[in-house]
């Protein structure tokens, strides 16, 4: 077990925890979780040894060993990605040449017992088939072949991290300390860090802002509230479970509790003043003090307000056209003769290996990249909001909250900036503070509030769940639900994207398509290895043509459909507006005012009949489109 007895933990004389006094099972898989600036990373510090706490003790089994991945990864510029993963063997790499030197000088018993501790060391860590490994971990992990002998510095941030990560599996300690371990991974990456993890005979505590991710993950839940921490069995999805129990039981106590009062104080307003009851009047107010000890807390959670969107104008038909569409970087192109439609009130995620060109396409529909090649049209009326992380560093760090928000808004009411504030967690004295104090999921979420208060009606989203915690991710989709527009999307977080998503565009090298399916169908497509190298190569090629024709047959149904749908809404339309000339005409015919007027009431019923006939007719062509409607509905 891994004990904490007592701890507490300081920052600027402000306590962060407090008397935390709790045991992690060292074979269990948990997942430790808590609101942004909770102290969920510093409990990893502490556990990794990187940290100290200011009092307690932190206890470990004799000889264990645990490995740490940060958020954010130390550099190693001067080595290659192999050379890092394998670095906690290097000792070990040129063990012939170390056997050789310790052979020539067998008759030291000094060396011996050195050759004998090698040899147990490279039997014990299976030295033969080390490289191996740690080339198949680069791989899951999606690290580019071409890139594990060359300088690190030639890959992206994200990508170091996973070297990192492949250099800690590769390590295989007792316990692992995951800080967002899911960050920067594409879809096939997780899926098989997924696996990877389902197999390793380790514990773990984990700290991640994806919700599937924890569930699938982890069998039990450590939250962080209120200065300590409590263990819960069950996945993320049971301890919301637990948790809004005990918190239905709480209320309920408390309601108990306060009726039993309200009953004792009324006896005491009654009768304090009479001598014959004083006494029993002094008893009850003891045991309304008693009754009050035994109040349960009430721990709610921020209130969540309300948001409406502002109006905005409606978008053509088709925010967003491409016609055989090439985008390059320099003399590297990124995708080539992508042609496709994005409609309005599509709601976008696009999914893929990183590299595949996904931000650089969402960049081309924002206007801030131009196309190599072909055609890009934004549509009619397409107003674009755009969120990329790059945002959070062009904020103003002088002014307040109140001020970003206010400054772009469509509206300038204070209620109004309060509230787009408030739906993003924002509230009271939050909202004069200055920028420069907020943290980077702070910033994000700021970021994202100005956009809300003035959304447009095309949203395009870049990674938007980055640096947000569970509660604030919570936050951000409650909004996005409910706002009318199109959104398009790029973001690793699965349960984010299975709730807002209603279509799904997979980019790989050499493939761009609409995935005929929703993101459970995309992900067991990637389990199943369809995408792989080598033997599943084929499978993957037949599966494409096959999935390529399903698809293609998927969207032209779908565009039939809406088609007719479109058309049902508009004799729908048509059927409204004769009614209402029909209503206003025999309004007209029975009016008083009209009864001596003989050629206006003849004009008058020739016209109803007219537009009862119109009536009769659209409503016989409405009656045929809706039963096609139907019909298609139930293919």
């Amino acid at each position: 077990m891994i004990t904490f007895d007592t701890i507490a933990k300081y920052y600027g004389g402000n306590p962060l925890f407090e008397n935390v006094s709790i045991a992690i099972h060292d074979k269990e898989r948990t997942g430790l979780i808590g609101v942004n600036g909770s102290g969920k990373t510093t409990l990893l510090r502490m556990l990794a040894g990187e940290e100290s706490p200011d009092h307690g003790t932190i206890g470990k089994p004799t000889g264990f060993t645990i490995g740490y991945l940060p958020q954010e990864v130390e550099l190693f510029d001067a080595l290659t990605p192999i050379a890092i993963v394998l670095a906690p063997f290097a000792h070990l790499l040129d063990y012939e040449r170390k056997f050789d030197e310790l052979a020539r000088i067998a008759e030291n018993e000094e060396a011996m017992r050195k050759l004998a501790a090698l040899h147990h060391a490279v039997e014990f860590h299976d030295v033969y088939s080390l490289e191996a490994r740690a080339e198949a971990i680069l791989a899951g992990l999606g690290v580019p072949k071409d890139k594990w002998r060359g300088p690190l510095t030639a890959l992206s941030g994200g990508y170091r991290m996973r070297v990192v990560l492949g250099k800690l599996l590769l390590l295989s300690p007792d316990f692992l300390l995951l800080d967002e371990p899911t960050n920067h991974l594409d879809m096939d990456s997780l899926v098989w860090l997924e696996k990877f993890l389902s197999r390793y005979k380790g514990g773990m505590l984990i700290v991640s802002h994806d919700r599937d991710f924890l569930n699938r993950m982890t069998g039990f839940t450590a939250e962080i509230r209120n200065r300590t921490m409590m263990i819960y069995k069950g996945n993320y999805d049971a301890y919301i479970a637990i948790r809004d129990q005990t918190l239905e039981t709480q209320v309920n106590r408390a309601r108990r509790l306060q009726e039993q009062i309200a009953q004792k104080e009324r006896f005491v307003e009654r009768f304090k003043a009479k001598n014959t009851k004083a006494t029993q009047a002094a008893s009850r107010l003891k045991q309304i003090e008693k009754l009050k000890e035994l109040m349960p807390p009430i721990e709610k959670g921020p209130d969540t307000i309300e948001f409406t969107f502002p109006e905005t104008i409606q978008s053509g038909g088709v925010p967003f056209k491409l016609r055989d569409v090439t985008m390059r970087y320099g003399s590297v192109e990124v995708f080539r003769g992508l042609t496709m439609e994005i409609r309005r009130a599509d709601r976008v995620a696009i999914v893929g290996p990183n590299g595949s060109g996904k931000s650089t396409l969402l960049k081309l529909m924002a206007g801030l990249l131009p196309a190599a090649d072909g055609v890009f049209e934004a549509g009619y009326n397409t107003v674009i909001r755009y969120f990329g992380q790059h945002q959070l560093e062009q904020l103003d760090l002088d002014k307040t909250l109140y001020q970003t928000v206010a400054a772009t808004a469509v509206k300038t009411e204070k209620v109004f900036i309060r509230n787009v504030l408030g739906a993003f967690l924002f509230s009271g004295d939050d909202v004069d503070k200055e920028v420069r104090v907020l943290s980077g999921g702070e910033k994000s979420r700021l970021v994202l509030a100005t956009m809300m208060a003035n959304p447009g009606n095309t949203l395009l989203l870049d990674e938007p769940t980055n640096h947000l915690d569970i509660n604030s991710i919570e936050t951000l989709l409650h909004a996005l639900e409910k706002f009318p527009g199109t959104i398009v999307m790029v973001s690793h977080d699965d349960y984010f994207v299975s709730r807002i998503a209603d279509r799904i565009i997979e980019m790989r090298p050499g493939l761009i398509r609409d995935f005929p399916g929703n993101l459970s169908d995309y992900r067991s497509y990637i389990e199943a290895g369809l995408w792989g190298s080598g033997e599943n190569g084929a499978v993957a090629d037949s599966a494409m043509r096959d999935e390529q024709a399903e698809k293609e047959a998927r969207i032209r149904k779908r565009e039939e459909r809406k088609k007719l749908q479109r058309v049902v809404e508009k004799l729908e339309k048509e059927i409204e507006t004769m009614e209402g000339e029909i209503a206003r005409l025999k309004a007209d015919l029975n009016d008083a005012a009209n009864a001596s007027d003989h050629a206006k009431l003849h004009e008058l019923s020739r016209s109803i009949e007219s537009k009862e006939l119109e009536l009769m007719m659209l409503m016989d062509k409405w009656e045929k489109k809706h039963g096609d409607l139907k019909a298609r509905d139930g293919e």
